[in-house]
Parts: C-alpha cells; structure tokens; sequence
C-alpha cells in the first residue's frame, strides 16, 4: 500500500542527495522573502510564501545536534486538508519545489485513474475478529498496481526527536496540526476527540500540550526503515496498533522464522559492509557482497530494497571501468523505481540514462557520497 504521494516520495530522495550540495549558503537565509523571488513571489498578504504562517522553530540544546534548528513548515495551498513539515530549514528550503505536486498526476495513468477511480474500489474497510477494523482486498491486486492514492497531512523528520526534548517535540507537532487548512483532518482520528472542537487549540495543562497530536502521528504514521526487520522487532513496533500479527510471515514455523531473520540482518549488515569496502577500494569485495545481498533480498521477497542494491552494483561497476554491467544494473533500477511508481508515468516517465539516475538516486545507501565525489581512486 503506497499512502504517501510522490512528492512526499521524491522529497525524501531529494532531500538525501541535495543536502549535501547547498555549499556555503545560508538556508535560512535563503527562507526569508526577500530571496524567494525565484520559486514564489511573495506578498503583503503572503509574507513568508510559499508558506502559510511564520515558521515556528525549536532549537537543539543537545550537545550532538547543538544549534539544530526544527520549524514547522505549513502551505495551506498543498492537497485538500494542507500539508506541515516539521524539518530543518535546509530540508524545508528543498521540499519548497514539490509543494505543487499532485499525487493523481504522478502516479496514474488515464487508464489507471480510471480504473481506480471507475472501475471499482479494490478494498474495504471491514471488522476482524480481534483486531477491529482492517482493509481487505476485494479482488486480485498485481504486483506494483497503484489501488490507493492519498495526501500526507503532516510529515516529520525523524532526527527531531533526538534534537528536541519531549515537550518541544509535542510543540511542534500541535502547531503543525493547527496550522493546517483542516485540522480535524488529524484530530478527528482520534475517537475520543472526534467531532469536538478543538479551535484554539488544547485547554490543557503546558505539560500535556501535543499529547494528543503525538498519540494520533504515532498510532497513524509510518516511516521508511520498516522493511526487512526481523520477527521480535515487528512485534515490538505493532503493539502500538494493539494486535499480534499473524501473516503468512509472521506465522512461520520457528526453524524458517529463524532463517528468514538470519537473512534480514546480513542484509542490514551487509550495506554497511559494502559501503566500508567501497571506500576501501576493495571493488571485487565490495561486488560480491552486494550480488550475495540481492540473492538474500530475493529470497526474502522484498523487492523493493531491490533498488538500493542494484544502484550499488550500477555505481561499483562503472568504477570498476565496466559499462556494460553497469548499465545491466542501472537498467534493472530504473525499471523496478519505475514500476514502483517514482519516475513518473506516461508520457512524462523519466528517460533511462544511467549517469543521470545515479545521480539522481545518488543519495540510496549512502553510495551517492562516493558517485558524487568523483572516483574513489583519490
């Protein structure tokens, strides 16, 4: 299931590989109005454009992330119930480029959209016994088909957890929601608020400010690390939904539960131990590695974690001096990042170039750092 749009998708991906590229601008310079002339013009009526509001910011006191800054970010003119970002004002300053991206344009088809939008939902919402309220196929759902298409409302990055205390975390996360063209869009989720309202925000105790808006983002959310975790951490991460998992996977005899967590850790392990090799020049390693490491992902089925590995072996490749295989390797990441949806569709599909998709993807795995620095030789 794919909620997130690919704006939100690419964001991610931009915001990995561009980063690093800023120099030594000033971001939060460059967030000010008066240098924002080239993507928004803003106005009397639109001071801090393309944002709705004044950023409301949080800076790390913590030793590791000292100075740190985290704002909330709100465009009310982005999906139907707004969007807020809370995020460094470097990561805001890139996610500005996608604000006007629509999830319909691209991830589907004419065809697709209607058959999404005509032919009939694929799912419905139905009580299961001991667990309340699932989604359920209707029907036969193929492989990378788009069924679902929604608007993320507020999207966090993860390090401002670690940067901010608790009480400034639930700050920022409250203002991110009533920011929001429709906030009861998130408040609502919660069943004990629903239809209550909540304009002016919560009349509660100072320590308590967010607590709700915490509890919903943390019951609803869902971020990238998830795939090709072992059995008792899965456990772990879905108590929060208040139910045991009893998929074909999970329900494994404990001899294969075993081998099948055997292989999601050397395949963690693995990535990092490619990435040590490769700085080390050790190619041929490096290589043999990263092909093990496709062999135990598809043994797994988790075939998205493909795209990392295959870019790898693209960029080791082509600095080994062999093009040919580099090409075989990018051409399988462009075909599965496209069947996943992330380079466009129609007509507007991203054009197969295997120097402009590693640059592009460069920031996967952290092998970007090397493709963009030029050959490791030096």
């Amino acid at each position: 299931m794919r909620c997130l749009t690919l704006a939100i998708i690419v964001l991610q991906l931009a915001l990995q590989h561009a980063s690093a590229t800023v120099g030594v601008l000033d971001i939060d310079d460059l967030l000010q109005p008066d240098l924002q002339q080239h993507l928004f013009a803003p106005s009397e009526d639109y001071p801090y454009a393309p944002w709705s509001h004044k950023p409301y910011c949080m800076t790390s006191s913590y030793l590791p992330t000292l100075g740190q800054k985290y704002c909330v970010y709100t465009s009310n003119t982005t999906g139907p119930h707004g969007l807020s970002l809370i995020f460094p004002p470097r990561s805001a300053h890139l996610a500005s480029e996608y604000l006007d991206d629509n999830p319909l344009n691209n991830f589907l088809t004419q065809k697709d959209a209607e058959r999404l939008y005509l032919g009939g939902q694929s799912w419905k919402i139905v009580d299961i016994p001991g667990k309340a309220k699932g989604v359920v196929a209707t029907r036969k759902i193929t492989m990378y088909e788009t069924f679902m298409v929604d608007q993320a409302a507020v999207v966090v990055d993860m390090g401002a957890e670690k940067a901010l205390n608790e009480a400034e975390n639930k700050k920022l996360m409250k203002r991110a929601v009533d920011q929001l063209l429709v906030p009861a869009m998130i408040r609502d989720m919660s069943s004990a608020h629903a239809g209550e309202n909540h304009e002016g925000g919560n009349d509660g105790d100072d320590e308590e400010e967010g607590s709700l808006e915490e509890a919903i983002m943390k019951t609803n959310a869902y971020g990238n690390l998830l795939l090709g975790i072992p059995f008792q951490k899965r456990q772990s991460l879905i108590k929060r939904w208040g139910f045991k998992c009893t998929c074909s996977l999970c329900s494994l005899p404990a001899d294969e539960r075993q081998a099948s967590d055997l292989r999601r850790t050397m395949i963690t392990q693995a990535e990092e131990k490619i990435m040590e090799l490769a700085k080390a020049y050790k190619l041929d390693e490096a290589i043999a590695l990263a092909e093990e490491s496709v062999e135990l992902i598809k043994d797994e089925g988790v075939w998205s974690m493909l795209t990392d590995e295959y870019a790898m072996l693209a960029m080791l490749w082509l600095e080994k001096g062999d093009k040919e295989k580099a090409e075989a390797y990018g051409e399988k990441t462009h075909r599965l990042l496209s069947d996943l949806g992330f380079l466009g569709i129609g007509e507007d599909r991203e054009a197969w170039k295997l120097e402009t998709l590693l640059k592009n993807i460069g920031g996967l795995g952290g092998m970007g750092q090397l493709w963009k620095t030029g050959p490791l030789r030096g």
